[in-house]
């Protein structure tokens, strides 16, 4: 039987400092922790203050009894092999200080940051070679070691990794003679593994890159490689019971790499941790070299990052390993060459097998350099010239093992366990289990799965070519003023005047006429537009009949498609007034063409599914016998309602869908009869919320799929949005993110005012630009600056649908 858990448990665990949210369900209580628990930003939550506190006090004693004899074993301590416990060779360490010595002085610095620099392993190496060295580290017993034989352009502070730019550390770089451009390189060597996780990790990289002065370097050194954690851990269970049969060392390895506590990662996590610095950074990737077969050459790498180089990137051809003799005569022409799918031996005993040392060895003089593999860790490759290892850095998937989650665990479980002491309950057999925030990851794979890959990685380009035709169709439009083909050819009066352009729509002519002059399409000299160049009827009509039969293959919806050559047809009318955009959006009163352009395409149906896995996720939070209260705005066709209200099947909900068409309220009624929950109602998003019948604080969701745009001003209302949610209440909403040009020939005509109306955007960021849509950054901003805290945006930026620019966003009150 599980423990019956009651509010005496519960109610203290909601009112805890780290805690958000606790629900007890059958034999488990989960526990939602606060943001700034677990934060790494501005002031470090408490939590991973005492996670690295528990590394300050592993280095205070390891360093306290090492002694202090510069130079000799005791520089080594704590440097053991873990499948022996045994002292590491000081031959192998010795080879080890050399090579990262070398990899931090081939780019020559004169002023050097350590951050860690422990005994000293690679301070007294770089100091013959630099001018000035500032060395931290969180040991003060270390700390105090080196400051009391530092010389003048030295200095040492006590200071975390996290703690960079500070002004400890800045006043230490004044001290040794630093100039006001930064360190030419900040050195963080052998420390990652103490991190507790990529958020903490990408902080510490970011604080670097903005420290380091233009051309410089930052040496992340030493790091363990997630993908090779599992090979690591099978290494160290063979080494315990040779004897064993594979199955029994694989099932340990797994349940070692799973308590693991220790940060690894990939290349690719620090790649992306750099593309947030705001510089131009560059990354080389690079194994161990050691002679000795080691845990260190086996299963950890180097990673040097080039901020804001002056040089192009150098680009390779490629090549297939074929052996030593092919790899150097490929060398030897002198054309730039990547060398690729070279089994490192250490790690994969196949055919052309070689260690990184020996391939090192064998270049000898020549301007080339080992580089690891970029989507196997077990595979090297070569590039020539060296420089050639430096690629521009990108966001991209990465995998990391991090040791945080298990100590928060661990943590959060002693606090529930103690609430359920002091409430005299038995808490034998109760799962505990904690969420450090939105579960990004689960609600991307949501989206993924209801998303053929291929359709989306084409159809990125379909709209594209949507977005050319659009072009050509407004170029058409424009043609019938009659633009001559040199200056000064005809101002925007004039050209408005010749086609009879409604005065509403005006400002749909001057976005044509700067997306055309944009795609140079159509000439100005600032005061008219001339040179026009019109692809006539019959080339327009041809390329919208492409446009249809490109989409077939995509499950793209034919409504959709007709809807657009409608719009096209008769684009001069819609500029004149003379037809509404509803007739041809809604004709015969059907809503099949607006559910295409909200639901049956690939694009929705992603932002879609992820609204639905975040309601879902968002909803099991949801502790009390009251409906989960939500308020869809301009919910139009329902095309998102459906996947949020599946999503919700198993609560009781008060849904209020509104929007300011009686015409979708009715179809609602039909379309959603029978759903229970479900009210509907008028709501107007630019007019005053407390009178529109919603209950101020009472909401546990708000829901918006291409409706926030036409707010006249975004953040009056987000801020109305902020003060109907409750505390913890979530705002999930989806915007397009650029400006779309087919749009531009068909939606936008609905985003003209009425006379007297003012037009989306007429009292914030957008007035007097005629912009309409607003890019991530700049919803990340409006939601802040409206008290919302921002907690994802979909798809990332290495998604093959980012390009479409439709966005989900989720907030936080």
């Amino acid at each position: 039987m599980p423990p019956e858990i009651t509010p005496s448990v519960l109610d203290p665990l909601r009112a805890h400092p780290w805690i958000d949210a606790a629900v007890h369900d059958g034999d488990e209580i989960r526990v939602l922790l606060r943001p700034g628990a677990t934060a790494v930003q501005a002031d470090l939550g408490p939590l991973v203050r005492e996670y690295l506190d528990h590394w300050t006090e592993v280095y205070d004693f390891t360093y306290a009894t090492a002694g202090d004899r510069a130079g000799g074993p005791s520089d080594l301590a704590g440097w053991r092999a873990s499948d022996t416990g045994d002292a590491l060779p000081v031959a192998h360490m010795t080879d080890w200080i050399e090579r990262t010595v070398e990899l931090v002085l081939a780019a020559r610095p004169r002023h050097v940051l350590e951050l860690g620099c422990g005994t000293g392993l690679l301070a007294d190496r770089l100091d013959p070679h630099v001018e000035g060295y500032v060395g931290t580290d969180v040991a003060e017993e270390v700390i105090a070691r080196h400051r009391a034989k530092a010389r003048p352009g030295r200095a040492f502070v006590r200071a975390a990794a996290h703690d960079a730019d500070t002004d400890d550390v800045r006043q230490a770089l004044t001290r040794a003679g630093f100039p006001a451009a930064g360190p030419d390189c900040v050195l963080i060597n052998s420390v990652t593994q103490c991190f507790p996780d990529v958020a903490y990790l990408t902080r510490v990289v970011r604080d670097a890159i903005r420290l380091v002065a233009p051309g410089g370097t930052v040496v992340v050194g030493d790091n363990r490689h997630a993908g090779l954690l599992d090979a690591y851990c099978r290494w160290l269970e063979r080494a315990a019971d040779p004897q064993a049969d594979d199955d029994s060392i694989a099932a340990r390895a797994r349940a070692r790499a799973r308590r693991d506590d220790e940060l690894n990662f990939d290349p690719a996590v620090l790649a992306t941790a750099a593309t947030g610095s705001g510089r131009d950074v560059r990354i080389a990737v690079y194994p161990k070299t050691m002679i000795a077969d080691t845990e260190l050459t086996r299963y950890r790498f180097d990673a040097v990052l080039r901020v804001d180089p002056e040089a192009p990137p150098v680009r390779t051809g490629t090549r297939t390993w074929a052996g030593i003799d092919d790899a150097h005569a490929a060398i030897a022409t002198g054309e730039p060459i990547r060398i690729e799918n070279i089994p490192n031996r250490l790690l994969d005993a196949g055919p052309n097998a070689v260690t990184a040392h020996h391939l090192r060895a064998t270049l000898g003089t020549a301007d080339a350099a080992v580089v690891l593999d970029d989507a196997d860790p077990t595979r090297l490759a070569l590039v020539a010239p060296a420089d050639a290892a430096f690629v521009p850095v990108s966001a991209r998937p990465g995998h990391a093992h991090e040791p945080f989650t298990a100590f928060v665990d661990r943590r959060v479980g002693e606090v529930v366990r103690k609430a359920c002491r002091r409430a005299g309950i038995d808490h034998r057999g109760l799962v505990v289990s904690a969420e450090r925030g939105i579960p990004v990851q689960r609600i991307a794979d949501a989206a993924n799965r209801v998303v053929d890959v291929t359709d989306a990685r084409r159809l990125p380009a379909f709209l594209s070519d949507l977005d050319h035709v659009a072009r050509l169709a407004m170029a058409d439009t424009i043609a019938a003023a009659g633009l001559d083909a040199a200056p000064p050819g005809a101002d925007e009066e004039a050209i408005a005047a010749a086609l009879g352009v409604a005065p509403r729509h005006r400002w749909i002519l001057r976005r044509w006429l700067g997306t055309l002059v944009d795609a140079r399409m159509l000439a100005t000299d600032g005061h008219g537009y001339y040179d026009l160049r019109a692809p006539g009827r019959a080339a327009l009509v041809a390329a919208a009949d492409d446009i249809d039969r490109a989409r077939r293959g995509l499950g793209y919806p034919p409504e959709l498609t007709r809807f657009f050559q409608s719009a096209v047809q008769y684009l001069r009318a819609l500029l004149r007034d003379e037809i509404a955009l509803q007739a041809l959006l809604f004709a015969d009163g059907e809503t099949d063409t607006a559910e295409g352009a909200y639901r049956d395409n690939a694009v929705n149906r992603y932002v879609n599914a992820a609204a639905a896995e975040t309601v879902r996720w968002a909803s099991r939070w949801h502790s009390t016998d009251e409906p989960y209260r939500v308020l869809e705005v301009g919910a139009g066709v329902g095309g998102t309602t459906v996947d949020v209200l599946d999503a919700l099947a198993t609560l009781p909900v008060d849904y209020l869908f509104t929007d300011v068409s009686t015409f979708f309220l009715d179809d609602a009624r039909r379309r959603f009869a029978g759903r229970a929950g479900l009210r509907y109602g008028r709501f107007d998003i630019n007019a005053d919320v407390s009178a529109q019948g919603v209950e101020a604080g009472a909401l546990d969701l708000i829901v918006g799929a291409n409706v926030l745009h036409n707010a006249v001003d975004i953040g009056t209302t987000l801020m109305s949005f902020h003060r109907l949610l409750r505390p913890g209440g979530l705002l999930v909403f989806v915007e397009t993110t650029r400006e779309i040009h087919q749009i531009l020939t068909s939606m936008q005509f609905l985003m003209s005012p009425r006379p007297g109306g003012d037009r989306p955007g007429a009292r914030d960021r957008r007035a007097g630009t005629d912009q309409i849509f607003l890019d991530e950054t700049q919803w990340r901003d409006e939601l802040s600056d409206a008290g919302f805290r921002p907690l994802l945006c979909l798809p990332d930026p290495d998604h093959p649908l980012h390009a479409v620019g439709v966005h989900l966003f989720v907030a936080s009150t």
